[in-house]
């Protein structure tokens, strides 16, 4: 005898999964398409390059971005206000790895070294990084479309830079408070001028 409900089952199966497949929506496919460059140029190499912060002919550059302003000039100055502020925040990263790398390389108990550590690393956050210019800047203006609505804005390449000259000097000081402040610590006190001594001496073996 045949089943009298197979064929009404499969029926409700296919129709439910019909009903499935309608809910499927397809997502927009996103495209975003240079519609203008400022200068009206091809993009200069650190616009493409794949290195942020780089040394170069006594100076150190990093390449700040920003997007999404309709404005030309709220552009240029949150391009501007980036490069600034991840330029001086790069400057302290390097300075804090470069005295790490200092300091494990010499002789010291862990608790010398690990105070020593702390108090440099909290002078370098507290010191502004002065000398940081803006090089240069080159905006683009996007149209962003996702196949039913579009949308215009400006990125924003700055390209900021600071002499390794003023980049000496925020290492200098970040040693002057580091040294006034272990002072009644003879053996940090010691630790401080042998790793000093590494820095700059490690400064030196990167540049040859």
């Amino acid at each position: 005898m045949k089943n009298k409900w197979a064929v009404p089952l499969i029926l409700s199966v296919c129709c439910l999964m019909g009903c499935h497949s309608k809910n499927i929506l397809s997502t927009p496919q996103l495209s975003v398409k240079v519609v203008e460059s400022i200068p009206n140029t091809s993009a200069p190499d650190w616009v493409n390059s794949t290195t942020e912060f780089w040394e170069a002919k006594g100076y150190y550059y990093y390449r700040g971005t920003a997007e999404g302003m309709t404005n030309l000039e709220a552009a240029k100055r949150a391009g501007n206000a980036s490069a600034r502020t991840n330029m001086a925040e790069q400057v302290k990263s390097t300075i804090r790895s470069e005295f790490a790398r200092a300091l494990e390389a010499g002789n010291y108990d862990d608790s010398t070294g690990g105070y020593l550590k702390d108090v440099f690393f909290s002078a370098v956050d507290n010191l502004t990084v002065n000398g940081i210019v803006m090089q240069e800047t080159y905006l683009q203006r996007l149209l962003e479309s996702d196949g039913l609505q579009e949308r215009m804005y400006y990125r924003a390449y700055v390209l900021a830079r600071i002499s390794v000259q003023d980049y000496n000097g925020v290492v200098k000081r970040a040693f002057t408070d580091t040294k006034a402040q272990v002072q009644a610590n003879k053996s940090a006190k010691e630790l401080v001028k042998e790793t000093e001594a590494r820095f700059w001496g490690n400064q030196g073996e990167d540049k040859q």
